[in-house]
């Protein structure tokens, strides 16, 4: 199954994506079939979360279906361990933050080279999803993207990341199958504020051309805008691939 990648701005909502919110028509995934690596400690952003996400911890990972940790080593065990899990989907949310926490804690070091050690841990990390991924885990990534102009001349939307070394060797947006990029816009049909994930590229207007990193196989998705919710893109994903 696929690796995800969603980018969007704090504050979009990739968070609110997982939940099951019938008032706003988000199917949400299934609890009982996701597993959350939550790099902050802050709430989920609807109701019943807590009990449809109950915390557990580090090693214990079978008392409950959400973790909280920044550590990068933590963070690939935990993959590493969700590999033989009966869950389906492995969320790893506001995944930023492991590199900007480490460089923050570590500012001040002497002789600590920070974006080396920043790059390995990732490298580490994406390793382990990619184990996920032969498992046959849909692996989701959530995360603050960047707005940077490419070589073409367009604005691209990119996995805002902490050091050289993760951009130069890394490049997450090359490590997933699908990259979805959260838009906020104003229906004038409906005329409300919709959210929503750009899933392709193509046929994309000059307005929305700083979006043009988004990207999805061919006929994954029958819309260039789909709803902003993670529950109708792995739906979408088990018809394609059968």
């Amino acid at each position: 199954m696929p690796k995800i990648l969603v980018l969007a701005p704090s504050g979009f909502g990739k968070s609110t994506s997982i939940g099951q919110i019938p008032e706003l028509g988000i199917k949400g995934l299934v609890p009982e079939e996701t597993y959350l690596i939550s790099v902050t400690s802050k709430p989920l952003p609807f109701r019943g979360s807590g009990a449809a996400y109950p915390i557990t911890t580090m090693p214990d990972l079978k008392t409950g279906r959400r973790v909280i940790t920044d550590n990068a080593k933590d963070i690939e065990s935990i993959f590493l361990n969700l590999v033989n899990s009966p869950y389906k989907n492995i969320v790893w949310d506001d995944s930023n933050y492991v590199m900007q926490n480490w460089y923050m804690a570590n500012a001040l070091a002497k002789g600590w080279d920070a974006p080396k050690q920043i790059g390995y841990f990732m490298g580490k990390i994406f390793d382990a999803i990619e184990k996920l991924d032969a498992a046959g885990k849909n692996v989701i990534i959530l995360a603050h993207g960047d707005s940077t102009p490419g070589p073409d001349g367009r604005i691209y939307m990119k996995y805002k990341a902490t050091g050289k070394m993760v951009d130069e060797y890394l490049t997450v947006e090359g490590k997933v199958d699908v990259t979805l990029i959260g838009i906020s816009r104003f229906d004038a049909t409906a005329k409300k504020a919709v959210k929503e994930f750009l899933t392709i590229k193509e046929f994309l207007t000059n307005e929305n051309e700083q979006y043009s990193s988004a990207k999805s196989p061919v006929g994954m998705f029958d819309k260039q805008f789909i709803p902003n919710d993670l529950g109708y893109v792995v739906t979408k994903i088990a018809e394609y691939y059968g």
